[in-house]
């Protein structure tokens, strides 16, 4: 899994089930490493609803760090095997035995395993492997599991972050570049043993959920719909997920936001399309496409979360409100400040400005990305959720991101976390 990524300049080297909330108004070290992003400023933000008048009880509440690091997976002793690292935002949901399973995935995907989010050891049995099938239509390269939700524990629904890879399919990728030849998409696996072992939900392509209306295109990329954050539910019965986007051939990035009713069928989610979740995804080998636009989602308020705050939604208890958190950037006392931000909403649709959480070191911020230490995929989490799925938080919860101990393009990351606290003011 590549970081977020921007317009283009290549880089040096790259319990009980879920209590509703709020609803809704209306490969590693032989990878490419990340992309330098551009400059910050965002122009054009595509419209959106106007917001609810709904008075706001909290009008400036904050997020803050109330302590120190700690290392939750530590890969020089924990790994199982060299490919075993954090390498998504981690996810986490307890099953039918009590246990709690948290995944921070690879395309070779593990689990870690605790009583709770507090001690966690790694399982050395492999939940999932990438089939690498070399069919751009079948949607079924390198895979990731990237968002997880259950109702009882025993069954799971896992969205996949799938990585078509071209430049490594013979004659597939003239350009011979991981960039140029990246097509993403997200498609639908499931899990019918507790946890245990993953697959698609449907022989491919039958898992697609989400991709762009176009075919895979050497050249195009990096392109496509990709690193879907944690689903969460609503009170209206939805299942809700933010994901990014890379415009196909220009990669113009922005945040979408898709639902559905029923986790078991892939070609259920709806997009947001700027005016409801009326926006369907097509598959442009089998299904026939005659306004492309239409089946390409809106930005979800892009002036206030920017290009890629997608990583880690969570409803907090304590502001009664949802919580959006991701790597951006933004003026901070006269100065561009990259490193992991947050938000905040009532609908998921329209958001506070942005605010920093943590400065940090990032692959492209960096002097040395090829050594130098950098950070990556933030995500909140609650140890004392009632949720399941851990789609909660309270006054306290933990940051957990991972850190890039040797430069982005090598194996040795560990997964840390640091605790934060909820405010209702600023100060």
């Amino acid at each position: 899994m590549k970081n977020i990524y921007f317009p283009l300049l290549a880089c040096a080297l790259v319990l009980a089930a879920c209590s509703p909330v709020n609803p809704v108004s209306a490969p590693s070290s032989d990878a490419a490493p990340p992309l330098v992003p551009a400059e910050p400023a965002l122009s054009d933000p595509s419209p959106s609803p106007e917001p609810s008048p709904t008075a706001d009880p909290f009008p400036d509440p904050t997020l803050r760090i109330s302590g120190e690091e700690e290392i939750v997976f530590d890969w020089s002793s924990d790994r199982c095997a060299n490919h075993n690292i954090p390498d998504l935002p981690l996810r986490a949901f307890r099953s039918a035995d009590g246990q709690v399973q948290a995944i921070s995935s690879s395309d070779n995907n593990y689990r870690l395993l605790g009583t709770d989010l507090n001690d966690l050891t790694t399982d050395c049995d492999p939940i999932m492997r990438s089939d690498y099938d070399p069919d751009p239509s079948q949607y079924n390269d390198a895979e990731w599991i990237a968002a997880t939700y259950t109702e009882d524990g025993q069954t799971i629904y896992a969205l996949i972050h799938n990585e078509y890879q071209g430049h490594q399919h013979p004659g597939l990728c003239p350009q011979n570049d991981y960039y140029a030849c990246w097509d993403n998409s997200i498609t639908l696996g499931i899990s019918t043993d507790g946890g245990k072992t993953y697959q698609e939900a449907f022989p491919p392509p039958a898992h697609l959920v989400a991709r762009f209306p176009y075919p895979y295109q050497a050249g195009a990329g990096p392109e496509g719909f990709r690193a879907p954050s944690n689903i969460i539910k609503g009170a209206d019965g939805f299942y809700y997920n933010f994901f990014n986007v890379s415009e196909y051939q220009t990669q113009k990035q922005w945040v979408c936001l898709m639902r559905t009713e029923d986790l078991s069928q892939p070609g259920s989610w709806r997009f947001w399309n700027g005016a409801g979740f009326e926006g369907q995804f097509l598959d442009p080998y089998r299904e026939e496409i005659n306004t492309p636009g239409d089946h390409i989602c809106a930005p979800i308020d892009q002036s206030a979360i920017g290009h890629a705050l997608n990583d880690s939604i969570t409803y907090n208890t304590y502001l009664d409100r949802y919580l959006l958190v991701g790597i951006s950037a933004d003026s901070v006392d006269n100065r561009e400040v990259w490193g992991f931000y947050y938000a905040f909403s009532d609908d998921l649709v329209h958001w506070t400005d942005r605010k920093l959480l943590l400065e940090i070191t990032l692959p492209w911020t960096v002097e040395f990305p090829g050594s130098d230490i950098s950070h990556l995929y933030p995500s909140v989490l609650d140890p004392e959720s009632p949720s399941r799925n851990f789609e909660t938080t309270g006054k306290t919860a933990y940051l957990y991101f991972t850190r890039n101990n040797f430069g982005h393009a090598s194996l040795d990351r560990d997964l840390i976390r640091v605790p934060v606290e909820f405010f209702p003011g600023a100060e």
